[in-house]
């Protein structure tokens, strides 16, 4: 078994893992680097389309490896990616075998759709679902290529011929494409049910388990062949409401006869750090967060403000049953409707059996219920017309017709638990409430990067500017703990160790675990038997 590793070396996301097995080579997260990617770009400089992936290529944000990459992104750029340094040439062979994503975050999906189309992606059904989700309601070009394959630069007959009669070509759109053009072959995978592959070294077994992080859908996968396993844990926590997933998983892991584990260490500080225990500062559980938020909720009596990941599904569902219990209205965005909206959907096709499992997980909300509703923004003319909401995932919402507006809340400020998004800031305006009577939670992780501390800077200014209090973050990571990971790296005693998805790997040889620690070089393979 070798492995390679071209992203979340030293560095939190990004995570690009090759798994070789005899012939069959496997892909694990093909996602997008935050630090080195805020390097170079901004909310307005991006990499050029029309450049094909020689941006991406050009910065390190995707490694140059032939036979990996779409035609239609090589072939009108073969002048510069035929030749060093990238030396990346047409051709319909694909050295992936298949492509396992763990869960639906940039930092794990962002960079599939530059995959060949022919690549099958392998995910859960949640993690799907959150993908159609996200293209439905993001502007981000890539996202559209990650379940779909539209073909760049290429040019399709106009509808009209010229008045000569002759075919005219024009730029290919959306549109222009068939649905047999477009599909990617997308591989659902099950929960315990292994993925059988056959390799010149024998059958190779690769199977997803759930596992609990910050967003619905994310997985852990052990990689069985002859006898042995590699696992991959992907991005997990054991302090949030489904910890029993986790250790589930880790008692698979550990019978799976492990040679070695990849695993996330988000959270792991500094050697210094660890050794005087300082990372243990600011640990909260989801229940603690809940528990903290409901103490606040209870005894203020006018408008509550709160934010939280959009995806987060976990979190949302806890202050949406605080906004029950002290009767409150819960209003949330447009695009947190149509993610429990589409996880809705989703359980209606399930069996019975299915459906309870899972809102036993997922307690979603009713539409009648008076306690759920969607906050809609002024747009357009700001007269709450259908016409001025042309996004079909807006739209949707003037026939379910459960939406509430800034003349709701400033009529019975203290009748709300209103979701602030960051767009939101300037509706504060309209709802023009007293001065020091609203009260915002900060539940989402404290800036860590240029671009978070900009967008609180500006968050710090509307409250100051309108003189709202602000809470301390009541936050619950969707990573590990430190003492939590050491736990479940001794439990499945793997013979090697791989940090990924951490800033601190070396900290790692700290931990006093019996497996070899692999610190892991961008690029490099390691054979592990």
């Amino acid at each position: 078994m070798n492995v390679e590793i071209f992203g979340g070396v030293g560095e939190i996301g990004g995570n690009k893992i090759f798994i070789t097995i005899g012939d069959k080579k496997f892909l694990f997260d093909f996602g997008l680097s935050f630090s080195e990617s805020q390097k170079y770009f901004s909310e307005f400089l991006k990499p050029r389309k029309l450049n094909g992936i020689i941006d991406y290529l050009y910065l390190g944000l995707i490694p140059p490896i032939n036979k990996l990459y779409r035609n239609d992104l090589i072939t009108p750029f073969s002048d510069i990616l035929n030749s060093n340094p990238y030396n990346i040439i047409t051709t319909n062979e694909n050295i992936v075998e298949a492509c396992f994503l763990s869960h639906a975050h940039l930092d794990h999906y962002q960079f599939i759709g530059f995959l060949k189309q022919d690549t099958p992606i392998y995910m859960n059904w949640i993690s799907q679902m959150v993908l159609e989700h996200l293209t439905s309601t993001s502007k981000d070009p890539l996202l559209d290529e990650v379940l779909n394959y539209y073909e760049s630069f290429k040019m399709v007959p106009k509808k009209r011929k010229s008045e000569n009669g002759e075919i005219e070509y024009k730029r290919a759109k959306k549109p222009d494409f068939k649905d047999s053009e477009i599909k990617r072959p997308i591989r659902i995978l099950k929960e315990g049910k292994p993925s059988r592959f056959k390799s010149s070294k024998g059958e190779v077994d690769i199977t997803q388990f759930q596992t609990d992080h910050s967003i619905p859908g994310a997985c852990s996968f052990i990689i069985e062949n002859d006898g042995r396993s590699i696992i991959y844990t992907g991005d997990f926590r054991r302090h949030g409401f489904h910890s029993e997933w986790v250790n589930d998983f880790m008692e698979k892991a550990r019978d799976a006869n492990p040679i070695s584990i990849i695993t996330e260490g988000t959270r792991v500080p500094s050697i210094e750090d660890f050794k005087t225990g300082s990372y243990r500062d600011d640990e909260q559980t989801e229940n603690e967060v809940k528990s903290l938020a409901s103490d606040i909720i209870k005894s203020h009596p006018g408008l509550i403000l709160m934010r939280c990941s959009p995806r987060n599904l976990d979190r949302i569902l806890s202050f949406y049953s605080l906004a029950k219990k002290f009767d409150r209205r819960f209003a949330i965005t447009p695009k947190i409707f149509h993610l429990i909206d589409s996880f809705r959907m989703k359980f209606d096709t399930m069996e019975e059996e299915r459906i309870k499992q899972y809102y036993g997980y997922y307690p979603l909300p009713d539409y009648s219920d008076k306690n759920f509703v969607v906050y809609m923004p002024r747009k357009g003319w700001g007269k709450f017309e259908a016409a001025d909401y042309r996004e079909a995932y807006q739209s949707d919402i003037f026939r379910i017709d459960n939406y509430i507006t800034y003349k709701d809340v400033k009529k019975e400020p203290d009748k709300y638990l209103l979701y602030l998004d960051y767009f939101m800031f300037n509706e504060l305006i309209d709802i023009n409430q007293k001065p020091n009577s609203t009260v915002f939670i900060n539940s989402i992780t404290d800036p860590f990067n240029e671009e978070m501390e900009i967008q609180e800077d500006k968050l710090n200014a509307w409250l100051e500017k309108l003189k709202i209090s602000k809470t301390d973050t009541i936050h619950s990571s969707g990573h590990c703990s430190v003492d939590g990971l050491i736990d479940f790296l001794q439990k499945v005693d793997a013979d090697n160790i791989i940090p990924v998805h951490t800033e601190h790997p070396e900290t790692f040889q700290e931990f006093g675990l019996s497996g070899k620690i692999i610190l892991p070089v961008k690029g490099e393979k390691y054979t592990l038997k």
